[in-house]
């Protein structure tokens, strides 16, 4: 065994409660809950096989029991993750748990627009493939990965979407930037959505991604930590920053400018016992990156 696997092994049971009472404080505001809105057609787009499960399963079982249209449009093939598969095998396995994952969350259709996993780039064949999407499927709201990632294909998804709006214009469109391995700083969360009665119904789903070699307990561990936000009392929220088609592309294009290394400058949250390095690692410059968007 590793030092590291050894520290991730003996270390949790003294790290884990210092970790939580640390983020309960870094997560404690007077905030209510946002709803999460009475929608037709909702598009989560995401990079990767996994990632609109860890950022927004909760809320998108949420809009479907409410009666709304949920589609998943994937950016990449998903064949370069963790993982000792070949990279067709990989592919194939992560759209097969694809299929899985939906019949627990229950979207109405998945695309994929097979870019190449870890090479994700907003090149004018991607947003035009985009574009064709979002026309034929006409949604009212779109959630999307955040402004700051630690993982450049996140932020190139991001991209994409930005370039594909200035081309698909909609007067009425709601945004929503979910985070993934990257915690938005709590100052920026303007949206706060209760998922305590889809929260089982994530973990569910999350436990399908057999194809990949990280741990997800710090993604949930966060759902919970995060309740903290709110008055009202939750077992678990997702957060989201909520924004103007026109903001979004203004405030996105002004911090891509700057081509800060995101991958270098921040740490993966997906581990509890790993959850403070990543939330305060670089944590200031994170608060005045996003702040310099306006």
């Amino acid at each position: 065994m590793s030092i590291k696997q050894t520290v991730m092994t003996f270390g949790s049971p003294i790290i884990n409660p210092i970790t939580k009472s640390v983020l309960k404080k870094h997560y404690h505001a007077d905030r209510q809950l946002s709803e999460p809105g009475s929608y037709e057609r909702v598009v989560v787009f995401a990079p990767h096989m996994d990632d609109e499960t860890i950022g927004a399963g909760g809320t998108i079982r949420r809009h479907i029991e409410a009666g709304a249209e949920v589609y998943c449009i994937f950016s990449t093939d998903g064949s370069n993750s963790e993982s000792s598969l070949p990279k067709e095998e990989l592919s194939q396995m992560r759209k097969q748990e694809m299929e899985r994952v939906n019949e627990i969350l229950g979207m109405k259709a998945i695309y994929y627009m097979d870019l190449p996993d870890g090479r994700v780039q907003s090149t004018e064949e991607a947003q035009h493939k985009l574009v064709k999407l979002l026309e034929d499927i006409n949604p009212d709201l779109i959630y999307c990965t955040p402004y700051v990632d630690a993982h450049p294909d996140h932020t190139g998804t991001t991209a994409i979407l930005s370039d594909a709006l200035k081309i698909w214009k909609k007067n009425e469109l709601t945004l929503r930037l979910y985070e993934i391995n990257c915690p938005i700083p709590p100052d920026e969360i303007n949206c706060v959505i209760d998922i305590s009665s889809t929260f089982d119904t994530k973990k569910r789903a999350i436990d399908i991604f057999a194809s990949q070699t990280i741990a997800f307990d710090g993604f949930l561990e966060l759902n919970r930590l995060k309740t903290g936000l709110v008055k009202e009392k939750a077992k678990a929220v997702e957060v989201f920053i909520e924004v103007t088609p026109e903001d979004f592309i203004l405030q996105f294009d002004k911090l891509r400018k700057e081509s800060y290394p995101y991958h270098q400058m921040f740490k993966q949250a997906n581990r509890t016992v790993t959850l403070l390095w990543a939330i305060y690692k670089n944590h200031r410059q994170k608060k005045r990156i996003y702040k310099e968007r306006f």
